[in-house]
């Protein structure tokens, strides 16, 4: 029997049954994980119930049983090795989940509790595994391609390669492990000695979230796809050779071999609830111009009708089919599924069972009231998350009435508004305990509501003083996520750097310490630096463009004055007498020799001037003549 891989169903709850189809394994959202017996379809048993330590920080997103000894035909061998002291199988009592954070839990249903807890490198998220027929290993992969085997066993990773550039979504191997099947929105199978890529099958514009490999074919869906292709896994055809018609939605998908070997039945399980059957003939090889319509159907009814006098449906969770030509059947609530198991011949086409929808109260009682009140006596304080608020219940509250005394007034509601009141000029900065408390709530569940609701806060002290209150463990999911939005496409919100700044500045020394620091921190640094790379050129640019028009502003010419306009002001400067007679006064009087010299120069400059005017004075061999002007 082939082993299904299991698709990533994040924020919903994932139900598979075990491979005897005796329990049905239900993880929830918040990563509880609990184990469901019955069969006779008037209720269940909870038989154990699994609550990691690290349940609220990581969302289940995958979840498969290993493969049980009679679904290889090596199990004989596997068991008589086992008996000799070696490595034996595990018996198809463990579970596998994976998580958002990348790490690999796995369950042992006979033991009652946890055997290890995987992660590897390079994996930072899980979507889709896929345990080995042989139950000695898993195939896990996710969010960055990578494809990681890990060794049950020995507990640790044994190896890991890069298998497409988008996210992994499903998983399967064939039935001698020698192929896995890869998913994203294409289908890649890789030979696994070698790792070497055989072929691709393209054709779904969805990515696939059910994938299964029978025999020599490969069934797949893809997320809102209404039909399951089948391709053929051997020889060098990429093209699908059937469809199977499914006009809904697909949350899972099982196929089994009759008991006769001639055909295969293949059970779909839709989002709608509904299970459907399908017997496509393999054997023949022929493509099918038409997709195939399913062999029978099962829907299950509400007994009582709802308030509107309508016939209600109860969702089908999970089915698994056996070789006996039965199929078991899990429906309901994922708190308290109901589980049934029918014969395919005793079913109609469309077949409907009628089923009560009510869960008895003794029942849910006996099996979910596990709170355990401790004995007090009254001499212990109650401290809640948040700001702490006295408790006015039991005891504590009595003696604090009892206390009061007889005839005290209480505060008119004047005094109490005023106490309520903040306009009294205070400058404190409002508390933020709640916020952060809020915050870290957000991180641990990965609730994208109550993260926008948080980091869209713009006020510089209120992320200061939120960031500085966020416990340690935070930080780096912290980091994470503002990464996360801020590289997002879509709104893009300036508030998320201010919190990204404000934890890079506040929290330094505990990101340095932290081992991954350079990984968490290089997607930064290469955002900053490929947003800031032609920033040195932009300010080049400003600048000559700045020196252009101050000098354009310069030469643009001289503004013109309109001289039509009257003065403001006019001085008119009036000379005295008197005030001459004062600078005279002042002035250092002149010498008489200064006089003759002045008069001796000023009677030789008329003589010269008069003689230049009369007459004409050439030099010839260094003798004056003087030449006189005749008259005509």
């Amino acid at each position: 029997m082939p082993v299904l891989g299991e698709t990533m169903s994040e924020g919903a709850e994932l139900a598979r049954f075990s491979h005897k189809g005796d329990l049905l394994a239900v993880s929830s959202p918040d990563g509880r994980l609990t184990l469901w017996s019955g069969g006779e379809g008037a209720g269940s048993r909870l038989e154990q119930q699994l609550v990691p330590s690290t349940h609220l920080e990581a969302v289940t997103t995958c979840l498969s049983w290993a493969p049980s000894p009679t679904s290889t035909p090596s199990s004989k061998r596997k068991k008589k090795k086992g008996r000799d002291g070696s490595e034996g199988d595990s018996g198809g009592d463990l579970v596998a989940l994976g998580t958002a954070a990348g790490s690999l839990l796995v369950y042992s249903a006979t033991q009652g509790e946890l055997v290890t807890v995987l992660k590897a490198e390079g994996l930072p998220s899980i979507y889709s595994m896929v345990w080995t027929n042989s139950g000695a290993s898993i195939f896990a992969a996710g969010e960055e391609g990578k494809v990681a085997e890990f060794s049950v066993a020995k507990q640790k990773l044994l190896s890991s390669f890069k298998a497409s550039p988008d996210p992994i979504h499903c998983l399967a191997l064939s039935p001698d492990d020698s192929t896995l099947v890869v998913a994203g929105l294409d289908i890649k199978l890789f030979e696994l000695p070698s790792r070497t890529l055989l072929k691709t099958f393209t054709g779904h514009s969805t990515p696939v979230n059910c994938l299964s490999v029978f025999a020599d074919r490969v069934f797949s869906c893809g997320q809102g796809e209404r039909t399951v292709a089948v391709w053929r896994l051997e020889g060098e055809e990429t093209a699908m050779e059937k469809a199977l018609a499914i006009n809904d939605s697909v949350s899972m998908l099982d196929i089994v071999e009759e008991e006769e070997g001639e055909e295969a039945v293949v059970a779909v399980v839709t989002a709608a609830g509904v299970l459907k059957l399908y017997k496509p003939k393999l054997e023949s090889g022929k493509k099918q111009k038409k997709p195939l319509k399913p062999w029978k159907s099962l829907t299950v009814a509400a007994e009582k009708k709802d308030a509107k006098g309508r016939v209600a449906q109860i969702p089908i969770m999970a089915a698994r089919l056996n070789k006996q030509s039965g199929v078991a059947v899990g429906y309901g609530l994922a708190a308290r599924p109901v589980l049934e198991r029918l014969q395919l011949e005793d079913m109609e086409t469309s077949h409907c069972l009628v089923r009560s929808n009510e869960v008895s109260k003794d029942a849910k009682e006996e099996e979910f009231s596990r709170t355990v009140t401790p004995k007090t006596d009254g001499a212990v304080t109650f401290l809640a998350p948040g700001v702490s608020l006295p408790v006015g219940t039991g005891k504590l509250g009595k003696r604090k009435q009892e206390a009061k005394k007889e005839g005290e007034e209480s505060l008119p509601m004047e005094d109490r508004l005023a106490l309520l009141s903040t306009v009294d000029g205070s400058k404190t900065p409002p508390r933020t305990d709640t916020l952060a408390q809020l915050l870290a709530q957000g991180l641990h569940s990965n609730d994208q509501r109550i993260l926008s609701s948080v980091l869209d806060r713009a006020d510089p002290d209120l992320i200061d003083n939120t960031v500085r209150r966020v416990p340690a463990e935070a930080i780096v999911p912290l980091v994470q996520t503002l990464m996360r939005f801020i590289k997002g496409r879509g709104r893009v919100d300036a508030s998320h750097a201010k919190w990204l700044r404000s934890v890079l500045g506040l929290h330094t020394g505990y990101l340095v310490s932290v081992p991954e620091c350079q990984d968490l921190l290089s997607p930064v640094f290469a955002l900053l630096e490929a947003r800031t790379q032609h920033y040195s050129q932009v300010l080049q640019l400003r600048g000559k463009l700045e020196l252009l028009t101050k000098q354009t502003e310069a030469t643009g010419g001289e503004a013109d004055i309109d001289a039509g306009k009257e003065a403001l002001l006019v001085y008119q400067d009036d000379s005295s007498d008197e005030m001459e007679d004062v600078m005279n006064d002042l002035l250092v009087p002149a010498s008489d020799t200064d006089n003759d010299f002045d008069e001796d120069y000023g009677d030789d400059a008329m003589e010269a001037s008069k003689l230049d005017s009369d007459s004409d004075v050439e030099i010839v061999n260094g003798d004056e003549e003087m030449e006189s002007e005749e008259d005509d």
